[in-house]
């Protein structure tokens, strides 16, 4: 199993896996050609033990023309798709795949010339991922994040019940509140740096991120380091059951590996259980955390301000549900239906047509509902409310058919002339 983006469709490529030699040449020819083109280019840690690989993994940033101009018309920063021309010529690919939304170029290349088919009678290709990165920050991070293969694959699953996500953009914050229903927008970031990250985990930086580890043990004795890593004897020590966990249990061995074979391993050795077992339950170590990284990162406004805006855009679904609740729902449906419009206006736009005036007290400074207040109002005034209410609408019910009685009459008149 090598590359899989070139291997499917109606014109397959043949793209095994590479053994260490090919690998380490093709990525070395790859640079070469790329660094003509651009001021940094580099691959991620690999990670250890690997006896073959599927791809090859660059990050470009700084195009050379841009850093050094020969010309005012080379200072014009050019698009993924026109680089990717170029790039590809350089690499000497036959396909590529251009994704403009994340500055990516995929290319199948022919496997090398000297090295033979051991046979076969189809040519084989490798696949060549480069991103391209904006800036060096970016490009700083994206290594550090595809560093060691699995390891974040492994920390990620291990800092998430903590509030905390780590993806492309950097190192989160989740709002509970709020990601229950978006969790996107319930993130507030931390830091893109990233030995703040590792300071905020609690792991050694020095010697870890600069070379592979010799051994998967090795890897997984350091990421045991964080923090955040316990093993409880009582716990069955498996992955939460959602769909990235069985993606990765089921394609990535280090994944398994770690589940299976080494937290097993510590748990027979009465390893790490007392680390990070200083607060008790999920949601309180999450307000722990979630103090830490205010204190580390100087987010706790943003983190305030951004709840409160959710809460604030939120507010209106959540009035009306409780206006639906506090009214019973065996009344009649226009009746009822009237009743809720009149009732919203009151209370929502302060509508004062019916003679009612919404209690200043419902609603404080900030915009939001005395949710009881608010209930006890709906419940003590929606009879009285529902009676004006549908006879106002009863009146225009009636008076707009009788509008269109006289119009269809004056209509039927003028036919007749």
């Amino acid at each position: 199993m090598g590359g899989l983006m070139f291997s499917s469709g109606d014109d397959p490529l043949h793209t095994p896996r590479m053994p260490p030699h090919i690998y380490h040449h093709v990525k070395a020819a790859c640079h070469a050609a790329l660094r003509t083109m651009f001021v940094c280019v580099a691959g991620p840690i690999e990670g250890p033990e690997k006896e073959d690989y599927g791809d090859l993994d660059i990050l470009v940033a700084m195009e050379t023309r841009l850093v050094f101009p020969t010309s005012p018309r080379r200072c014009v920063p050019r698009g993924v798709e026109e680089l990717a021309a170029d790039i590809k010529a350089a690499l000497n690919a036959e396909r590529s795949i251009v994704k403009p939304c994340n500055n990516s170029i995929h290319l199948a290349i022919p496997w090398p010339k000297h090295e033979p088919q051991l046979g076969e009678d189809r040519q084989r290709y490798i696949q060549v991922d480069i991103c391209i990165c904006k800036n060096m920050d970016q490009m700083f991070w994206a290594l550090f994040k595809s560093a060691h293969s699995d390891a974040w694959t492994l920390l990620g699953s291990m800092i998430r019940p903590f509030g905390l996500t780590a993806d492309d953009g950097g190192l989160w914050l989740r709002i509970p509140e709020i990601e229950k229903l978006d969790r996107k927008k319930s993130r507030v970031l931390l830091t893109t740096d990233p030995v703040e990250v590792l300071h905020f985990l609690g792991m050694q930086v020095e010697g870890y991120w600069s070379e592979p580890f010799l051994t998967v043990d090795a890897m997984f004795n350091y990421i045991a380091t964080c923090r955040f890593f316990t093993v409880n004897e009582s716990s069955s020590g498996l992955p939460q059951d959602n769909s990235s966990t069985k993606r990765n249990l089921k394609t990535r061995p280090i994944f398994r590996k770690w589940f299976y074979d080494f937290l097993p391993r510590l748990r027979a050795d009465g390893r790490f259980e007392q680390q990070c077992q200083s607060v008790s339950g999920i949601n309180d170590l999450r307000v722990h955390v979630r103090g830490e990284a205010f204190r580390a990162f100087n987010v706790e406004p943003i983190y305030w301000a951004q709840l409160k805006d959710w809460r604030l855009k939120k507010e209106p679904e959540a009035v009306k549900d409780l206006i639906k609740a506090a009214i019973p729902n065996d009344l009649d449906p226009q009746y009822r239906g009237s009743l809720l419009s009149a009732i919203k206006k009151i209370i929502m736009e302060n509508n004062r047509e019916l003679g009612w005036l919404r209690p200043i007290s419902l609603r404080d400074d900030e915009g939001f509902y005395d949710k009881d207040m608010t209930r006890a109002f709906v419940e003590e005034n929606w009879e009285a409310i529902g009676k004006v209410a549908f006879k106002k609408y009863s009146n225009a019910y009636y008076a707009g058919l009788q509008s269109k009685k006289l119009k269809n009459a004056h209509g039927t008149a003028i036919q007749s002339q």
